[in-house]
């Protein structure tokens, strides 16, 4: 949502409401081709997150009648990203691509508190990849990655604290990855899951760089939302040279409205 004013806080967390979205974004023009963005899901604002960045990209160059490609800097609560958008035809359709910085390893989880973290999630322990760590990784959003080898199609909240004691690690979501499959899932604390989460997929891909089940340099596809009946794929790269996270994805313009202040 474009704005030339912010809405008070209170009125953005009820469109979010209304809209009914796993998030919504709201941007305010400070620049050419600069915005100040907040974000909200039904519950409240975030610092960071990803497919709402990469999707307000879109509308940005859409509306801005730009050439092929338009740079589009995002100034959030807590840090800048730039995204670039390109055109792919005339019917709407992106690929953005979004600079997450380099990622940071918040740290790796005692294997002796693995199963009180994963039996919230509905997971075993023999459902554990056990070559690699659970550990929590943060591009601007801290996750748990939980890698798994079995358990993905039953996965889910089944725990009414379960975000009290994810903060106790440093975590703010849990992302839970098949390593062989390439596939995630990731919900929020009221059971609701998210189709696709770039958010998640930078940490991801830096996690998977960092325990060499992907090469730096190379781009790997972070499959979502399958159980949705929504499947997406998030393309996620580490660049060798600055250690930056870059995730990208398809975007399509489904939709348009104007919001009126009486």
């Amino acid at each position: 949502m474009i704005c030339n004013r912010f809405p008070t806080t209170g009125t953005m967390l009820k469109i979010t409401q209304e809209m009914k979205q796993y998030e919504t974004i709201f941007l305010r023009k400070t620049g050419d081709c600069e915005y100040r963005a907040r974000i909200f899901t039904k519950d409240e604002e975030l610092d960071f997150a990803g497919h709402p960045i990469l999707g307000a990209a879109a509308v940005v160059q859409m509306m801005s009648g730009r050439a092929r490609r338009t740079e589009i800097r995002f100034h959030l609560n807590c840090k800048d990203v730039i995204v670039c958008s390109t055109t792919i035809n005339d019917r709407r359709e992106y690929v953005c691509s979004m600079n997450q910085g380099s990622a940071q390893s918040i740290g790796r989880i005692a294997p002796s508190d693995y199963p009180k973290l994963i039996a919230p999630l509905g997971l075993h322990m023999g459902d554990l990849a056990s070559s690699y760590p659970l550990q929590v990784v943060t591009t601007g959003l801290p996750y748990l990655i939980v890698p798994i080898r079995s358990g993905l199609e039953r996965a889910g909240i089944v725990s009414n604290d379960y975000e009290s004691l994810l903060l106790s690690y440093g975590a703010k979501f849990a992302y839970v990855f098949d390593i062989a499959a390439m596939e995630g899932r990731t919900w929020d604390f009221s059971g609701l899951e998210d189709v696709a989460t770039g958010s998640a997929a930078g940490p991801v891909g830096a996690y998977l760089c960092e325990h060499s089940v992907c090469p730096e340099g190379q781009e790997m596809i972070i499959h979502q939302g399958r159980f949705l009946g929504r499947p997406s794929e998030l393309r996620v790269l580490k660049e060798k040279e600055t250690g930056n996270i870059f995730v990208s994805g398809n975007v399509s313009i489904v939709a348009k409205g104007t919001f009126y202040d009486r």
